[in-house]
């Protein structure tokens, strides 16, 4: 719960101290490498390969399609959620600010231009990757490492602001958590 608040109190700051002149100023500066980066906060990278490994294991190894089924629901889920609350927020993505000099809100927009609030990728990202982490704790580190990076690399690119980063991570950190305990301690 404490990590939680912590969370929600770095958004909080970060929209109104931190977001605004972060983007400015690294939209004046080419995190090209960071592309190819962010391709593992895609959605698809995640639930074909883990759906594919479900159907091929789901008779021959019941264990290991539950694995795979676990990121596949981590995945699906956080996505799910992502996608419900991207148009009731509204927030404006920062090339709207680049680009229009707007920076706020506008819920119920159902424009993508207004969908930056939180991160799909980010949350896509941590819930595969920590949903890799329970099931194979030896990489751990590794894994939230390559969360992070894809996380950070929505905002070196410019397409969120940190604050959409933080919420879109926790989303997906904790569906993947919640998922967990569900499937295997239940």
């Amino acid at each position: 719960m404490r990590y939680l608040a912590f969370i929600i109190i770095a958004a909080f700051s970060a929209y109104f101290f931190i977001d605004k002149p972060l983007a400015l100023w690294l939209s004046q500066h080419d995190f090209a490498l960071y592309q190819y980066i962010t391709k593992l906060g895609d959605a698809v990278l995640w639930i074909v390969p883990s759906l594919l490994l479900y159907l091929y294991f789901r008779k021959k190894t019941p264990q290991k399609a539950k694995k795979a089924l676990y990121v596949l629901g981590s995945v699906a889920i956080s996505g799910i959620v992502v996608d419900i609350l991207k148009p009731l927020i509204g927030r404006a993505r920062p090339k709207e600010l680049l680009h229009h000099h707007f920076y706020g809100f506008d819920p119920f927009t159902f424009k993508a231009s207004f969908w930056s609030m939180p991160s799909g990728h980010s949350a896509t990202a941590f819930s595969g990757f920590v949903a890799l982490a329970f099931l194979y704790p030896k990489y751990r580190y590794l894994f939230f490492a390559f969360a992070t990076l894809t996380a950070l690399s929505r905002v070196l690119l410019t397409k969120h602001y940190l604050s959409d980063v933080l919420i879109g991570s926790t989303i997906g950190a904790l569906t993947a958590i919640w998922l967990y305990k569900r499937l295997f301690h239940a």
